[in-house]
């Protein structure tokens, strides 16, 4: 069963869990799928409006209307939809500590041709887009030599957080992309399983479909105007 953390008539916040597809084609299994029979609605409407990569968990904003997802798309393409993630990250890092202001990472990122997989680039180099993160740490675990960061993402390109981290030398704990899988890191203290990374989307906070209403939503504590809390997950990392 995927956790529901909030719900209204035309949307639903979900939980998704790493190691599953938010979309796929149909008859193969994906987040969409199972809440098509989840929710009862094989025949209706209903449309992840954005996506989390496979091997990441954490909340995703699922319309179950057309003129929802219509909505709530052009609020993600308006960057009205404010994003929150964690991350385990490899090594003591150093940026600003929760009291102090967010530091504003800014790169330039292109896919890499044939391969799902992208990479930091100058400017003005052939596919090169803008990146923009907000960062901030949360506390050094001595003992893993591990950091737990807290990312803004500005923008929404491929693997961005994935990418970023690991240019300035702390890949995020488990990514067999852009750092070391969890077998090489000898991860335990964050129960990661095969295929999944340290990286969570634990925070989103959008204009609700119908009310036009700040509505946020998270993992630790469900919110919203003009929906329902439906359950209040404790935080995986």
């Amino acid at each position: 069963m995927i956790s529901l953390l909030w719900q209204c008539d035309s949307a639903v916040a979900v939980n998704k869990p790493a190691g599953l597809s938010t979309t796929s084609p149909p008859g193969t299994d994906s987040l969409e799928w199972r809440l098509r029979a989840q929710l009862d609605c094989e025949a209706g409407f209903l449309s992840a409006v954005h996506r989390l990569d496979r091997d990441v968990s954490g909340v995703v904003l699922i319309a179950l209307s057309k003129k929802a997802a219509r909505l709530l798309s052009a609020q993600f393409a308006a960057r009205r939809v404010s994003k929150t993630y964690h991350a385990w990250v490899c090594g003591c890092m150093s940026v600003p500590a929760p009291d102090a202001p967010l530091e504003r990472w800014t790169d330039y990122l292109r896919k890499i041709d044939d391969v799902a997989q992208g990479e930091v680039c100058p400017s003005d180099a052939p596919g090169a887009k803008l990146a923009q993160t907000d960062v901030r740490l949360l506390r050094y675990d001595a003992p893993s030599d591990r950091t737990l960061l807290e990312l803004h993402p500005i923008t929404g390109r491929m693997h961005q957080l994935r990418i970023q981290t690991a240019a300035r030398g702390h890949a995020i704990v488990g990514d067999p992309i852009y750092g070391l899988s969890v077998e090489s890191t000898g991860v335990s203290d964050t129960a990661l399983p095969t295929g999944c990374i340290a990286l969570t989307a634990v925070k989103i906070a959008f204009h609700h479909p119908r009310s036009g209403k700040r509505t946020v939503v998270s993992l630790e504590s469900s919110q919203s105007e003009g929906g329902k809390e439906v359950q209040q997950p404790t935080r995986p990392l």
